[in-house]
């Protein structure tokens, strides 16, 4: 609205405030609209409130749909010190005596020699030569001699020769044969052997290997005929591959990956453990590095524990000199596989897995081995949850009571109304839901089974006072006897868990018709059931009602199997029709389908949430509709209360517009009445 400030310089009326008060007048019906959307408000938000209430009531009542799921149950080790158990949901109450007689480990190597520093370069120069004829037996014969057998000289240039390397005449040779002889004479010569035989991790064929002595060559090998004839898989150059250069590589192979590491002359211990580490395709071996004795050495480690994940220095792959692992590697830790027997089984052997954490021996108990010796598991029921479950349930729920009371009750001591007050509809709430507790359970008949009512449970409302009354001030809210819960479930563990949570499960009081299975929306209560067979036993017609209910509903038949109607009370209902072989005739049956009061309370608060047909839902829609309606009569009224002060501001300033030329006309009748002489006088008087 658009602010109106008129001076009354001619009037002398100050009509900004004949403006305030008239506009102030005017403005009473939106203030009462604005009243009315702020008390709707207040409602709907009060609603709300509940709303979320109710959801937190439905989650807490969701904790005990299941009787599976409140059926817990607790693993306890004797000694935690063997091992540790816990147990997850399925697990059965029973003991098992478990013996642990080695543990999974990881393999663990170790650079025996070690180095100076870390800083120290591993990429030491030294002069190799592979032979590439590889075999699969170092024990098979490798080549015949001639007759005029051979003699070599191998040479790694400023070392001394190895020479004499006498091959005899017509003689068979395997490959360590070969290795041997070189190293008799390298021995011989300088006091090392020269010669190895070693595997390809890749390819599982043997190949020979020489090295020289030092670490300060500068050439390759050469291998010299100086007798005889040629050997064909020693003395050509394509069969061997020769190195002098500093640096290399470093491989290994570890659950069935092979890595290879380069590393080059200035590549020192400390970057070789970082380059494993680093390595974006390490297939799971930590690399670290050990001081003792102020020497460093080179620890890998394998991540997995179980025979399966050892780790292999691949020596014809490794070209660093003093990392091949027949010679530069000590297996301080050999992996292995967790053996273990359980309640003497199996007597003479061991049941093996590549962890210490097992879950597939006793079912759905997790056991997690620490050290070898016995102890026993004990696996047993834990009614902690259940009882904490309840307990929560009830505090949920009388807070909700306490809420409903604030908002639709009466406040004697500020003797205030809530801003619900006397609607029905919303004390209901809590009818809807106490009704669910404090009936006999659906599906459960007093006499067969042991609990029927959840008061049998210790779930009542209101509590009593010391010689068993209620006591009047707790009416209304919702009380647990912990006692009596744990009393019940002492004496009968399972009718507790199906009272509370119990969903498909059922009984027929006949043979004839056989309950078979259920769903959670099926509900709970007991069906009127009648099966007609024919002379030779088929079905041709099944029929079903509520018990105490009127007119029957046809079944699906599928053979000797009946469902429920889908849309229908006995939805999802299975039944299994048996003939008795008498001929034709009609079997009539009680089936009792066991609802748990936890499934109970949750269809109840389901359908109070309901947006569409839910209690609350239909109020907020309400509540809804009058916002709109008080919003769009606000905005007439706003439109009107702009109309009326653009009125009064244009009256007034009409008045001053008329009182302004009113002024004006006095004053020219003043100079005209100044100007006007009384008859018979002269100017001069």
């Amino acid at each position: 609205m658009s602010e109106l400030a008129l001076s009354g310089v001619f009037s002398g009326i100050d009509t900004d405030v004949l403006l305030t008060r008239a506009m102030a007048y005017n403005r009473l019906p939106l203030n009462r609209l604005n009243a009315q959307k702020s008390q709707w408000q207040a409602k709907d938000n009060a609603l709300e409130d509940l709303e979320s209430r109710l959801a937190i009531f439905k989650s807490g009542v969701d904790l005990l749909r299941s009787d599976t799921t409140l059926e817990a149950v607790r693993a306890v080790s004797l000694d935690t010190d063997v091992l540790g158990a816990s147990a997850s949901t399925g697990a059965t109450e029973s003991t098992h005596q478990v013996v642990i007689n080695q543990l999974a480990q990881a393999d663990k190597l170790v650079h025996t020699a070690g180095l100076a520093a870390t800083t120290t370069t591993v990429g030491v120069p030294k002069s190799k030569a592979l032979n590439l004829n590889g075999m699969a037996d170092p024990d098979a014969t490798w080549f015949t001699t001639s007759g005029n057998g051979a003699t070599y000289t191998l040479d790694f240039d400023t070392e001394d020769d190895i020479t004499g390397v006498v091959f005899d005449v017509s003689t068979a040779y395997s490959m360590n044969q070969v290795a041997a002889l070189i190293n008799v004479r390298s021995q011989a010569v300088s006091g090392y052997n020269a010669a190895t035989v070693e595997v390809d991790a890749q390819t599982g064929d043997s190949h020979l290997h020489l090295t020289a002595q030092a670490g300060v060559a500068e050439t390759v090998m050469t291998q010299t005929l100086t007798a005889g004839d040629a050997i064909a898989e020693l003395d050509d150059e394509a069969d061997w591959t020769k190195t002098a250069l500093g640096g290399g590589t470093f491989s290994y192979t570890y659950d069935s990956t092979t890595r290879t590491i380069s590393v080059s002359a200035d590549t020192t211990l400390a970057d070789l453990r970082d380059l494993i580490n680093n390595d974006a395709q390490n297939p799971g071996v930590s690399a670290s590095i050990l001081e003792y004795n102020s020497t460093f050495h080179l620890v890998l480690a394998g991540k997995d524990t179980g025979t399966s994940y050892s780790i292999t220095i691949n020596d014809l792959s490794t070209t660093i000199e003093g990392f091949v692992e027949a010679d530069d590697f000590t297996q301080t830790q050999t992996a292995q596989n967790l053996e273990r027997r359980v309640d003497g089984y199996p007597a003479a052997a061991w049941i093996t897995r590549d962890s210490n954490t097992v879950t597939d021996v006793v079912p759905n108990v997790t056991i997690v081995a620490r050290t070898t010796g016995t102890t026993s598991i004990n696996v047993d029921r834990d009614t902690t949850a259940l009882q904490a479950s309840m307990t929560n349930l009830v505090e949920i729920y009388n807070g909700l009571v306490d809420k409903i009371t604030a908002y639709a009750g009466y406040n004697d001591v500020s003797e205030t109304g809530g801003i619900l007050q006397g609607d029905s509809s919303i004390t209901r709430l809590l009818d809807s839901l106490r009704s669910g507790t404090t009936s006999p359970v659906p599906g459960f008949l007093s006499g067969t089974d042991t609990y029927t009512m959840a008061s049998e449970l210790g779930l009542e409302f209101g509590t009593r006072d010391a010689n068993g009354y209620p006591e009047f001030e707790t009416i209304g809210k919702m009380a647990l006897d912990s006692t009596v819960l744990t009393s019940a479930l002492t004496t009968d563990y399972r009718a507790v868990l199906d009272l509370i949570g119990g969903s498909g499960t059922g009984v027929s009081d006949v043979s004839d018709v056989q309950f078979t299975s259920s769903h959670e929306s099926t509900e709970g209560g007991t069906y009127n059931i009648q099966v007609e067979f024919d002379a030779s036993g088929t079905v041709t017609a099944a029929r079903i009602k509520e018990d105490g209910g009127t007119g029957f509903r046809n079944m699906t038949i599928d053979g000797d199997v009946l469902s429920g109607v889908a849309g229908n009370a006995e939805q999802f209902l299975n039944l299994t029709a048996v003939w008795d072989g008498s001929g034709a005739y009609t079997a009539n049956a009680d089936v009792r389908v066991r609802q748990g009061f936890g499934n109970v309370l949750y269809e109840r608060v389901s359908d109070l949430l309901d947006n569409v047909t839910g209690a609350l839902g239909v109020k907020r829609e309400q509540y809804s509709a009058a916002i709109d309606t008080v919003d769009t009569n606000i905005e007439r009224q706003e439109r009107l209360l702009d109309m009326k002060q653009k009125y009064l501001e244009d009256k007034y300033a009409r008045m001053e517009a008329a009182l302004a030329r009113l002024d004006s006309q006095r004053a020219m009748f003043d100079a005209v009445f100044a100007s006007v002489r009384p008859i018979g006088t002269t100017s001069e008087e």
